[in-house]
């Protein structure tokens, strides 16, 4: 049995195995790095400021956004805040009684004194059921009816039932935070609407009132 050729060996050009799996695992890998950053270059992209990319980037993401809009792959802030709040909104609360008089209850006192408070993270239960109760002013709520009916019955507990509750809707939109920072108002000025009425003289108040452990002890 003979030994290969020195010779031969320096012009074998074949590439072994474990060399061939190596690079194409390379390759897999740089494929999936260019994948991740093109993905991530069509979602941060179409969302940066005109200002930051220049004009010839912008119009050429914008040119791929419409194309990638076409397959739905569409990618905007608005996806995790699709409707965010733009104002501060309070109700307010106008007890009218039998006798013709009127008076302001505790929501409106909240209202008055209420803006540009810190708010969003101590909110008590009531606060909650306020929020809600007051939720899309122009639209049914059974959350604002029976909040409604609870003041009446509130109010009986403290001795002034009133005939009925007018609510009203105040809200103040949020500045542009450009105008702010040149010092702008961060509020703009109070928006006051009728939302509703609700009558206390009701057969459901008057269930709510004979069911309540407190008016009944009183």
């Amino acid at each position: 049995m003979t030994s290969p050729d020195p010779a031969d060996r320096e012009h074998d050009t074949t590439v072994p195995a474990g060399a061939g799996r190596r690079t194409l695992r390379a390759v897999v890998r740089l494929t999936r790095a260019v994948g991740v950053l093109a993905i991530a270059s069509a979602i941060v992209l179409p969302n940066l400021p005109g200002a930051w990319v220049g004009e010839w980037v912008g119009a050429q993401v914008s040119t791929t956004a419409g194309w990638l809009r076409q397959v739905s792959f569409v990618q905007s802030w608005r996806m995790y805040a699709p409707n965010p709040q733009r104002a501060q909104t309070y109700m307010n609360l106008t007890a009218q009684y039998d006798d013709g008089s009127s008076a302001h209850l505790e929501e409106t006192r909240q209202e008055r004194h209420g803006w540009g408070r810190h708010f969003a993270w101590d909110k008590s239960r009531v606060d909650i059921w306020r929020h809600y109760a007051n939720f899309h002013p122009k639209n049914a709520n059974d959350h604002r009816k029976w909040y409604l009916r609870g003041v009446c019955v509130r109010e009986a507990r403290r001795g002034h039932m009133p005939q009925k509750v007018v609510m009203e809707h105040v809200t103040r939109r949020f500045t542009n935070p450009a105008k702010v920072a040149k010092g702008a108002p961060a509020l703009g000025r109070p928006r006051k609407s009728l939302v509703t009425v609700g009558y206390c003289r009701t057969q459901r108040v008057r269930q709510m009132m004979d069911a309540d452990p407190l008016l009944s002890a009183g």
